[in-house]
């Protein structure tokens, strides 16, 4: 006798093995955007088993329910079978999790990490003061719900220049001066990647980009002709710019505290519009200090540009802009290094000092 027909059998084996085969795809693959969004469905179809058959109203507690006009004998026997069921369920579950798990941290973190063991170098290294910050950003960006995408520094004139509504005789050519090759330029920005990531990927999307920049720039403190940038895009239908503002007052409240104020001022750029400046209150001087070595005594500091997507960039990428919207900001690394850790000078950062690099171990 059994409380379980093999039909109620043979549909949870069959769930449970189209789980596991798109866990091997997920695990067989290059980790990138895609693999994000098969977790999402991975996540949908367990929890999909688990309201079928473990919630209070599911198959298993119905089961149960089922004993209650049995005998003792036959109790005892068929609860014995529904255990054993709810178990194989159970454990399945749990299995799949810990694999997901595994994979979340080695797109988190880009490598696999056994985190169960005690690691002790002989000496002690310390991150670059570069790279402890764009890992705060990364943290910062990533509960956000924005997913981290790499992207290549030698470019072409079309990603860095024309996609973003920068034709050839545009002023804004002069301001971002660059380095020539023969078949190709260094980069200006990241914002190339919004180019090439939408060209490979469609709306809904939530996107950071990290990496090196460069401009034709006189070397001198608060300048240099290499320098970190972040650049951060969404794009979804109906997004507007208090979507945009939610988005930055909430960066700015875990990166810098929750007593931060910001402030937007119209600005211009080809890419985006409208557009803006953002500022945040000194967090050295609480706005208090004329004297103050950080704000000069404004009690703002600048951090980032940002703004809605222009609609022409949309259309350069095969957008309607009348079903989509979005924004997009970017920051320098450089200077949110030099305001958080109060560093004077840029050159500092790649003039390969020791001794500057121990001032931060301390952060890691």
């Amino acid at each position: 006798m059994s409380i379980i027909s093999q039909d109620l059998k043979d549909k949870y084996h069959f769930n449970i093995s189209e789980i596991r085969n798109l866990l091997q795809t997920i695990e067989s693959q290059k980790l990138d955007f895609s693999t994000t969004e098969l977790i999402k469905e991975l996540k949908r179809k367990i929890e999909k088993i688990k309201s079928e058959f473990l919630s209070k109203k599911g198959i298993i507690p119905q089961l149960i329910n089922e004993l209650s006009n049995l005998s003792p004998d036959q109790k005892r026997e068929l609860g014995k079978e529904i255990n054993q069921f709810k178990n194989e369920i159970e454990n399945d579950i749990k299995t799949i999790n810990k694999q997901i798990e595994k994979i979340e941290r080695k797109i988190k973190y880009q490598f696999d990490i056994d985190l169960s063991i005690t690691y002790l170098p002989s000496q002690k290294g310390s991150f670059h003061i570069i790279s402890i910050v764009q890992e705060e950003l990364i943290n910062v960006f990533s509960e956000l719900g924005f997913f981290v995408m790499d992207g290549v520094e030698i470019e072409d004139e079309y990603h860095n220049f024309e996609a973003l509504n920068i034709p050839q005789d545009h002023p804004a050519r002069d301001m971002w001066d660059t380095f020539y090759f023969k078949d190709g330029i260094l980069r200006t920005h990241t914002s190339n990647m919004q180019i090439r990531i939408l060209e490979k990927y469609k709306p809904p999307i939530k996107v950071i980009s990290i990496g090196k920049c460069y401009r034709r720039d006189n070397l001198d403190a608060t300048h240099s002709f290499q320098f970190h940038q972040l650049e951060g895009f969404a794009i979804d239908e109906d997004i507007n710019f208090l979507d945009l503002i939610r988005t930055l007052y909430r960066f700015v409240n875990k990166y810098f505290g929750p007593e931060t104020k910001v402030n937007f001022i119209p600005s211009y750029f080809p890419f985006t519009e409208p557009s803006a400046e953002m500022s945040i209150s000194c967090f050295y001087c609480q706005q208090n200090d004329e004297n103050c070595s950080v704000c000069k005594g404004t009690g703002w500091i600048e951090i980032l540009g940002c703004g809605m997507i222009n609609p022409i960039v949309l259309k350069n990428l095969d957008i309607d802009p009348d079903k989509y919207s979005g924004f997009a900001f970017g920051l320098g690394i450089e200077r949110i290094a030099m305001l958080k850790y109060k560093i004077p000078d840029i050159r500092m950062f790649f003039e390969n000092y020791i001794e500057f690099n121990k001032l931060f171990s301390e952060i890691n």
